[in-house]
């Protein structure tokens, strides 16, 4: 399969904010469209496209000051019909690695990156785990009530 993983760019906003208008992502476009700017203008956006065609996106941001080594990803996201092929590693693996670069740059080093699914998504606590994640928490009613979120931490060795 011919894949290119590459930065997203403003020629990408209207594709990325359909995807995240999708009933299961966003409740309407409007948030959607609040979501998908706001990480182009102060995070990063990381999409997988095949045959010009999005079918994978991570978000990712600097938590607190780069000089900690610490990187969330806010959101990882792949189009239901290449799940279970093993995309989501490569991907993930793929961005942990640019990421690392993006550190080094400015002679810093990513030491931890974090994660939250909820607990009842099943393949993707196996992703995580599958790619070096460990579980560091369950909290109960994060994000909606009677649902539990859970955190999960890379520790990567410097």
């Amino acid at each position: 399969m011919n894949m290119q993983i590459v930065d997203a760019d403003k020629n990408d906003v209207e594709g990325l904010i359909e995807i995240y208008s999708l009933p299961h992502l966003y409740h309407n476009r409007e948030e959607a469209r609040w979501f998908v700017k706001s990480f182009f203008d102060y995070h990063h956006i990381k999409i997988v496209k095949h045959k010009e065609r999005i079918i994978g996106v991570l978000f990712w941001n600097v938590v607190e000051e780069k000089h900690h080594g610490l990187v969330e990803v806010r959101d990882f996201w792949i189009d239901e019909s290449f799940r279970r092929r093993g995309l989501g590693e490569r991907f993930l693996r793929m961005v942990i690695k640019d990421i690392k670069r993006f550190f080094a740059k400015d002679n810093s080093t990513l030491r931890k990156v974090i994660v939250t699914t909820g607990s009842d998504n099943i393949p993707a606590k196996r992703l995580y785990e599958k790619v070096g994640f460990q579980k560091a928490a369950a909290i109960a009613d994060l994000f909606a009530l009677g649902e539990t979120e859970l955190f999960y931490v890379l520790t990567l060795n410097p």
